[in-house]
């Protein structure tokens, strides 16, 4: 099979991994980018003990979606 598995993610678990990427990495990645460490993220603990790659690419963030994610740092 192609597909090993499907991870259902939500815009907030999106949010958080593309929020986690800027303060640890000082990354600023966009949404489409941020689904796959979201994912990995969510799977953290059946994927402990493997060698995990995340391809993490794209930078297109809008000027009103970085203020909410700001926002969202601050609370």
């Amino acid at each position: 099979a192609l597909v090993d598995d499907w991870v259902l993610l939500d815009e907030e678990e999106i949010a958080d991994a593309m929020l986690l990427m800027l303060q640890k990495q000082g990354k600023l990645v966009e949404g489409a980018a941020g689904v796959a460490l979201a994912a990995v993220t969510k799977l953290k603990d059946r994927l402990a003990g493997l060698r995990v790659a995340v391809i993490v690419c794209g930078g297109n963030v809008a000027l009103d979606t970085l203020s909410q994610l700001l926002q969202r740092h601050k609370a």
